[in-house]
């Protein structure tokens, strides 16, 4: 719906007094409208834009290899095309009010059932350990299908139009009831179960997540387990999802992306809910026409609000960082080439005795360097630190357990 669209009428009170809704209020509606999307959609698409400079980068472009990532993505285009379509239909009954009134419920649903995909995303990859890379190309077909299946017939069959109870470009059937259980069957129904799904997906996981947390902190906090540390690790690891939710960068990642279903369910069942409210109810009173107005206001709301989430996305904040770090960490492999330059350049001789000397650092402290591999005492006494073979080979598996954990939660990442 769009309050550009709202024309005078006289309405009828419950005492059987009428009243007549002014110019200036419609004017004040349509302001309010347009205050809260025309700043949305012009949020979202500079979101979009940052996202495109920055994956520009080879380095920050692997922050955004996440199937939730790119499920946003396509949210947030689809949000900036709902907004130029709530703003750009016609003000009054034309030809292009129906035309208007299916490319706003069309770009409604791509955004919303997007989103939706994001929060199923999470669950099946976290609580089922599902491959969620696999899953990506039914999540686009799937929301295509539904959402063209939804709007295609309805805008066929004539049912887009202008609405003579709402004064909008909406649904336009002149019978009240075939009306409402076309605004029922091909939006209010499915726009509220996307909402419903995304809260109970997003209350899986976070229960999901409790669970998983407090029996890391029973096993850490168990002084007389008889399980040692191998056993632990295999029992506290079985899922391989749950590697991720111990590392706190992903940590931070899932539980951000709940946050989405919140906001979702907020606006879409608000929006819901007074829609059937005017389709049923009408606009009969002052409140009625109020309520008409909060309404159209929160379908401008919901660009505003997926866009100030983008913005903040945890991919977005980390591959950011990743830039910073790169010229940082350049800078800094140019020092140590130096250095390794200066230190291959000296005498064969005098390499071994070198390595093995104190050097007096810029606040006085010492730092010894020893070679690993040879057990050798120094000339003046004082023996060096030696690590046997057997402490060697349990630090090598010990790196080469992290490294393992290291790829494998950035694989599970990849299907976030």
């Amino acid at each position: 719906m769009n309050s550009s669209f709202l024309t005078p009428w006289t309405g009828t009170m419950s005492d059987g007094h009428s009243y007549t809704i002014t110019d200036d209020e419609i004017k004040i509606a349509g302001v309010l409208a347009y205050a809260c999307t025309i700043p949305g959609t012009i949020v979202c698409g500079l979101v979009l834009i940052a996202y495109g400079i920055t994956a520009l980068s080879p380095i920050a472009r692997k922050c955004f290899d996440r199937v939730s990532f790119r499920l946003l993505v396509y949210s947030l285009a689809f949000n900036v095309f709902f907004g130029i379509a709530y703003a750009a239909t016609p003000t009054g009954p034309s030809a292009g009010c129906g035309i208007g009134a299916f490319a706003v419920n069309l770009t409604l649903c791509f955004a919303t059932f997007f989103t939706t995909c994001i929060a199923i995303n999470l669950q099946l990859v976290l609580v089922h350990g599902v491959n969620g890379q696999r899953l990506e190309k039914y999540y686009v077909l799937g929301t295509i299908i539904l959402s063209l299946a939804l709007n295609v017939p309805t805008m066929a069959l004539h049912q887009f139009g202008w609405n003579e109870l709402s004064a909008t470009c909406w649904y336009s059937n002149a019978d009240d009831k075939t009306r409402l259980r076309w605004i029922i069957g091909t939006q209010s129904f499915w726009i509220s179960l996307a909402a419903t799904i995304e809260t109970i997906c997003s209350s899986v996981v976070l229960f999901w997540m409790y669970l998983f947390h407090r029996d890391i902190t029973a096993l850490n906090e168990s002084s007389e387990s008889s399980i040692d540390k191998n056993t632990k690790r295999t029992t506290v690891k079985s899922n391989r999802s749950s590697l991720l939710t111990e590392d706190p960068r992903y940590k931070k990642i899932i539980l951000r992306i709940a946050l989405y279903p919140i906001v979702s369910l907020l606006m879409n069942y608000s929006t819901v809910i007074l829609d059937l409210n005017m389709s049923i109810v009408g606009v009969n009173t002052q409140l009625d026409f109020r309520l008409l107005v909060v309404d159209l206001i929160l379908y401008g709301l919901r660009t505003l609000a997926y866009g100030v989430l983008a913005a903040g996305d945890p991919s977005f904040i980390n591959a950011i960082r990743e830039i910073r770090g790169s010229s940082k960490g350049s800078t800094a492999a140019r020092t140590r080439t130096f250095r390794n330059i200066a230190f291959a350049s000296r005498k064969p001789g005098t390499m071994q005795s070198q390595s093995q000397s104190a050097t007096q650092t810029e606040n006085g402290s010492k730092v010894m360097e020893f070679d690993l591999h040879h057990e050798e005492s120094r000339s003046d006494g004082m023996m060096g630190k030696i690590i046997s073979e057997g402490q060697v080979g349990d630090l090598e598996m010990s790196i080469a357990r992290r490294a393992d954990d290291e790829d494998e939660i950035q694989k599970i990442a990849r299907q976030l």
